[in-house]
């Protein structure tokens, strides 16, 4: 609750061993700026790569708390098409290119500060939350956390974004390990009278070999006496993306019961086995369309009124193709003639083919004596979207020439659907065998051609919906009282409340197809044809190959035809299909991925900026109210309770309403000292706090039959609780050029982790066979509270050049660990950034290269996920070719660098994944 004693200490500490170590360098700079606050340097006009960076140094510089910016021209300029790629070159602050089990892609989704969860990282516009959604199915119920999905603001709709790496009283709670404010264009900003830019390109994905078009535009006006003014921003950006990847979707530890295990007594609960690897194909066409506008008037000098919205959409239609080793059956009923073991981990088998006795057993061994080897997997979602708004109107009032009073009010929504994901799944015999090779396994089966649906046998289909919601009411109103004191300055004070609720919504019908084609169970569907060609299969394209992987003699197999596939969905009675509001049947609905969170938060701070000749800082602290309500549906497997539901196909459960209220004062100090001119000291502590994820809150469940594992929630977390502290050294010693250094560590009080516990649930594959629910027990992988630690230092050098070029490099080092010692979620030890340019009045041309260790993902389907160190080169090329007229060239990802994930150890391949390079290409109108 109250602010630990040793937090003034620690930064103290961190602050004498800076000056102790720190030189007397010499003074080549000057100030850009006197005022305190970092909202001074908001009218400076960029027009190139150095303005743009000698702005985000006035805004570092000027500011109190340690902070980083990026301009809009620097985003601009940068070979970056969202703002997560462009907030990736800051210090310390990390990207992901995916939120959870969708795996890599090749456009950054969540930031983070400072070696922790994206989760753990506040995402404001312009001071206020935004609501976001997830077009991936298992993003909208999995735990993927409160992040924002920056996949729905592309780079050109931000004037600006600053990056909080301390927190003050004033800030908007909900990151502890900082906050990233984005900053939108403000009509009052631009020039009198009417102002245009736009921007035409062409992106090219190497992958898919196609062009798309990306189309942005600004138009605004401003009145000659500069009270009115209204801008309004549009954007369409369409783009391919094909990834070829090799995933192995889990590991299981050998048991005694497995004939591997009864065989070989030494492997039993020492060895892990991989349970599924399969070579997946993923293509998507992504649309990204919205738009944003502000409406500002200043009726006097007193005050100021603007309204703003925006809105974002991206269309994501995938397939997802997938033809895969069943390891998990094999392990359960067969026994490998020849097998080898490394790292605890059982790198090879050669399974024996088995004449089949019944070609529909499970992992559970409910349905017969041999199971499958090879599981060729088949879905599409031909209507997955995503979607955020906001509508929000501020004010500022000057009530006295010592008082001024600032609000905004406000509702954010948005939306993560899955409209449909008609997928189907064909089955062939056992008899297959794998090794390691490269970066992955080779896999190879001995009784059927991968290249041909010739033994492949129908087996299971499935459709699901899920409509994930996401919305908030907002409001909170601030003063600032200038008592114009010699230490004393101003006093802020305010407050703040939201409500939230997060709702996901799920339906899901399964068929176990028969040997006479027809549906075995009472789901009433008819077989659909196999989805591929007996006569023309289709096969994967043909840059998915060993060298593209890295895998000499990958396996490559047939695709599905996407058409066909679909074709699903009208086997599906009419009662499980269409809008959701048509879906009435109980048995159709999905309670395990279905939850409701509601969620009112309330929030006051008073904090003082004080000065003196040479010194700065701000001190408060803000005091948080949180009152949760989870609806959480919660299986019954025995016995009966009150309001029990029975009419599932996913066996009985209740709604279990969870509340909780929690009570936090958030202090926090700040301060920054002259020690010589251009060379300052910043010392920083607070108490900073997180909520818990709302999927996790909502105690949804995920489900793989194949594996018999999953993810799940808890809906009694508690939120994360962090001392964090921090100290900088920052030499401004030319215009366009700083050195720092920073120290920080987060004493972690609360902390969620993973840990895995065993479940039971319907196991939907055996139940097909059945007239009654066949249950089994699920490994299910469930955030769970501890405690943790991270330490680190971070340094940065900007610096310009002679004949017009120059350099800008950062370098992250950090170390955490939760209580048991083991590694936090999002923790890479080592970030590291070199930009490069040369920039003369007719050109500029930059690289950039951003390279970050191997850090934990999480646990996925109860195996651990660790993405393995990962480099990437971008460029950029600008041409002015007339007044007003820029040609530019991004590349990203031009080494075409691949993302590995693995889980214990490297031994244990999780995934790669090869998302080719995107070349973007067009011109930028301004005038």
């Amino acid at each position: 609750m109250g602010l630990r004693k040793p937090i003034l200490l620690g930064s103290t500490s961190i602050a004498a061993i800076l000056c102790a170590t720190a030189p007397a360098w010499a003074d080549t700079a000057t100030s850009t700026s006197t005022d305190t606050g970092a909202s001074s340097v908001s009218e400076i006009v960029v027009t190139g790569i150095k303005e743009s960076l000698q702005r985000a140094i006035a805004i570092k510089r000027d500011s109190v708390d340690q902070v980083d910016a990026v301009s809009a021209e620097d985003i601009g300029k940068l070979p970056d098409k969202n703002v997560a790629d462009a907030l990736q070159r800051i210090p310390g602050v990390n990207t992901e290119s995916a939120a959870s089990g969708e795996g890599g892609f090749d456009e950054n989704d969540r930031v983070s500060i400072r070696g922790t969860s994206p989760s753990l990282t506040q995402v404001t516009v312009d001071g206020h939350g935004i609501a976001t959604g997830d077009w991936f199915i298992l993003d909208q119920y999995q735990a993927v956390g409160r992040s924002v999905s920056f996949n729905l603001l592309p780079a050109e709709m931000v004037q600006s974004t600053t990056v909080y790496k301390t927190q003050d009283a004033s800030l908007l709670e909900g990151g502890v390990s900082g906050v990233v404010d984005l900053i939108t264009p403000n009509a009052l900003s631009y020039k009198s009278g009417f102002s245009f830019e736009a921007e035409a390109e062409a992106a090219y994905q190497t992958n898919t070999g196609q062009t798309k078009p990306q189309v942005n535009g600004t138009i605004a006006w401003k009145d000659p006496d500069g009270a009115f003014g209204i801008t309004l921003q549009g954007f369409y950006e369409d783009r391919t993306t094909e990834r070829f990847g090799q995933e192995t979707l889990g590991y299981e530890l050998i048991s005694s019961g497995m004939p591997i295990g009864a065989a070989n007594p030494s492997l039993v609960g020492k060895v892990w086995a991989p349970t599924l690897i399969g070579s997946t194909l993923f293509q998507q066409e992504r649309v990204r369309e919205g738009g944003h506008f502000d409406v500002e008037w200043a009726p006097s000098e007193r005050l100021e009124l603007n309204l703003d919205g925006f809105y974002s959409k991206l269309q994501a239609n995938n397939v997802n193709d997938n033809y895969m080793y069943w390891g998990s059956n094999e392990l359960a009923k067969n026994s490998p003639t020849s097998f080898t073991v490394a790292n605890n981990t059982l790198t090879s088998a050669v399974w024996p083919q088995v004449a089949p006795t019944n070609a529909y057993t499970t992992a559970a061994g409910t349905a017969g004596t041999v199971v499958d080897g090879l599981v060729v997997d088949n879905i599409v979602r031909p209507d997955a979207f995503a979607d955020t708004m906001y509508i929000n109107l501020k004010g500022k009032f000057q009530a006295t020439d010592h008082l001024t009073f600032t609000g905004q009010f406000g509702y954010t929504i948005g939306h993560g659907d899955t409209n449909g994901s008609p997928s189907f799944e064909s089955d062939a015999g056992t008899g297959i065998s794998f090794a390691p090779s490269g970066n992955g396994w080779l896999v190879t089966p001995t009784n059927i051609n991968p290249q041909s649906p010739a033994g492949l046998a129908n087996d299971w289909a499935w459709n699901e919906v899920f409509q994930e919601t996401d919305q908030e009411t907002y409001g909170q109103v601030d003063g600032k009282w200038d008592i114009g004191g010699d230490v004393f300055k101003d006093v802020d004070f305010g407050f703040h409340a939201n409500s939230h609720t997060r709702t996901v919504v799920g339906w899901d019908r399964g068929c176990t197809l028969g040997n006479n084609g027809n549906c075995e169970g009472d789901d009433g569907w008819s077989a659909p044809p196999l989805p591929f060609s007996t006569t023309n299969p289709v096969s994967y394209p043909s840059g998915f190959n060993a060298n593209a992987l890295g895998i000499p003699g990958l396996l490559i197999p047939i695709a599905g035809t996407p058409n066909t596939v679909v074709s699903i969905l009208n086997a599906v009675p009419d009662s499980a299909r269409g809008p959701l509001s048509h879906i009435v049947q109980p048995l159709n609905y999905y309670w395990p991925g279905t939850f409701k969170v509601q969620e009112s938060d309330y929030a006051g701070y008073v904090m003082a900026h004080v000065g003196g000749d040479g010194w700065s800082g701000n001190f408060g602290a803000r005091v948080v109210d949180t009152d949760e309500n989870a609806f959480v549906n919660v299986g019954v497997t025995s016995g009966t309770v009150p309001g029990e539901i029975t009419s599932s196909a996913y066996g009985n459960y209740y709604v279990d309403h969870v509340q909780h209220s929690y009570l936090d004062i958030l202090p926090s100090v700040n301060f920054t000292f002259d020690i010589q001119k251009n060379l300052l000291l910043r010392m920083s502590a607070a108490e900073t706090m997180a909520r818990p994820d709302y999927s996790a809150l909502g105690g949804t469940v995920s489900l793989s039959d194949l594996t018999l594992s999953g993810n799940g929630g808890n809906a009694n977390l508690k939120p994360v609780m962090a001392g964090v502290y921090d100290a900088a050294l920052e030499w401004y010693y030319a215009p366009t050029a700083v050195a720092a250094v920073s120290l920080f560590y987060d004493d972690l009080s609360s902390y969620i982790t993973y840990g895995t516990s065993n479940e039971v649930f319907v196991d939907q594959f055996a139940t097909g066979h059945s007239s009654t629910p066949v249950y089994a027990t699920y490994a299910i992988s469930s955030p769970i509270n501890t405690t943790g630690q991270v330490k680190g230092i971070e340094v940065q050098v900007q610096q310009p050049l002679p004949y017009n070029f120059g350099f800008q490099a950062n370098a992250t080092f950090l170390d955490g660990s939760d209580a048991y010692g083991n590694a936090l979620v999002g923790t890479s030890k080592v970030t590291a950034n070199v930009v490069g340019y040369y920039e003369v009045p007719f050109f500029n041309v930059r690289l950039a290269y951003t390279y970050r260790s191997h850090y934990f993902v999480g646990l996925d389907r109860g195996a651990d996920e660790t993405q393995a160190g990962y480099g990437e080169l971008d460029g950029s090329a600008n041409f002015n070719v007339a007044k007003g007229v820029t040609f530019s060239v991004d590349a990203l990802n031009m080494t075409n660098s691949l993302l590995k994930y693995y889980a214990l150890n490297p031994t244990q391949v999780r995934a790669v994944y090869d998302n080719g390079t995107q070349v973007y290409a067009g011109f930028h109108f301004k005038f």
